[in-house]
């Protein structure tokens, strides 16, 4: 069985144009993201999956430099850019695709493995990672290639085309759905993503204090960090996470 970690990624962003190619200590935020995975020790291949739009040549670009295979198709059918992925890698029914979003730079490679093998041992067709209400930039979802190809032949919304895994969990008869609930005990708001200005100044503040090289640290050491330096993790609290179809 081969589990891919596929990271859609673009440049298009209407409140932070080029997002992913932004850079903090000499780091664009998708380098963040992928030395970040290189850890994960139940992935197969990680790949970033980009759109066939000319203003995404540079991302895709700078994933060839990093050494990252990348696909491009679909610019707003992000679920048939999954499916594409699938088709061109040639995989079984039963292997695995890991959703993540190269807009989270610190993504958790313990925390990827913990999912992959809750859903594995739970033989789930769909498993979504849960940390905290308040917590969000470790994101990461599961789900078999069959769930996904039948996602993408039977999804009719264009939010649950953009969003790849909506369609999943909004039909839990058709779908063995969970959610894996990782060990923390982190109350306060951290938001990690990087969607608007004030969550690039966020990490870029939290990169500078962080008192070691923050592309290894662990999430709960992350969050640990956050507990002596709530100002830093308060300084996008006021950024309002869009709704599916917003």
């Amino acid at each position: 069985m081969k589990v891919i970690a596929c990271s859609q990624a673009r440049y298009d962003s209407k409140r932070l144009p080029g997002k992913v190619l932004q850079t903090v200590n000499d780091q664009s935020l998708l380098q963040y993201h992928i030395t970040r995975l290189k850890s994960a020790k139940n992935i197969t291949e990680h790949v970033i999956a980009t759109s066939d739009h000319n203003n995404d040549d540079d991302v895709a670009v700078h994933c060839l430099k990093l050494g990252v295979r990348v696909f491009r198709g679909s610019k707003l059918n992000v679920l048939q850019r999954f499916s594409d992925v699938v088709r061109v890698l040639g995989l079984d029914d039963d292997d695995r695709i890991v959703r993540l979003t190269a807009d989270c730079p610190l993504v958790d490679a313990q925390l990827v493995d913990q999912l992959i093998a809750y859903h594995l041992e739970r033989g789930d067709d769909y498993s979504s990672l849960y940390i905290g209400e308040h917590i969000r930039g470790f994101d990461a979802e599961i789900m078999s290639v069959k769930a996904l190809k039948m996602a993408a032949k039977n999804a009719v919304e264009d939010y649950q085309k953009e969003h790849v895994t909506p369609y999943l969990y909004q039909h839990p008869k058709q779908f063995k759905v969970s959610q894996y609930k990782a060990p923390c005990d982190y109350q306060g708001y951290a938001r990690l993503c990087i969607d608007e200005p004030r969550d690039l100044q966020m990490f870029t503040q939290l990169v500078a204090a962080y008192p070691s090289d923050i592309s290894v640290a662990k999430y709960i050491d992350i969050l640990d960090f956050f507990k002596s330096h709530p100002e830093i993790a308060l300084l996008n609290q006021d950024v309002k996470q869009k709704k599916l179809g917003e």
